[in-house]
């Protein structure tokens, strides 16, 4: 499956093929929420869960760029170079 077909999933169905499939590369904890960045397929899926409201937020297919700047101090190189 390609970005763009994920993308027009049910957010449901993307955090199920996430959760069965997806690698986590990378997981960022923030005071109201944690963020989590899985490889799945050939693209990287950010997953946003809100502590306080106790589910899933929001599930996006960020670009490199917003990657970088985000993961940054977590980001470990080998990880972005094994698509």
């Amino acid at each position: 499956m390609d970005k763009e077909k994920f993308n027009t999933l049910a957010q449901v169905q993307k955090l199920l093929l996430v959760m069965d499939e997806g690698r986590l590369v990378m997981e960022k904890k923030e005071p109201n929420q944690i963020l989590k960045l899985y490889v799945y397929e050939r693209f990287y899926v950010e997953v946003v869960y809100h502590l306080k409201q106790n589910k899933v937020t929001k599930i996006s297919t960020p670009k490199m760029e917003y990657i970088v700047d985000e993961y940054l101090d977590t980001l470990n190189v080998e990880d972005l170079l094994n698509l």
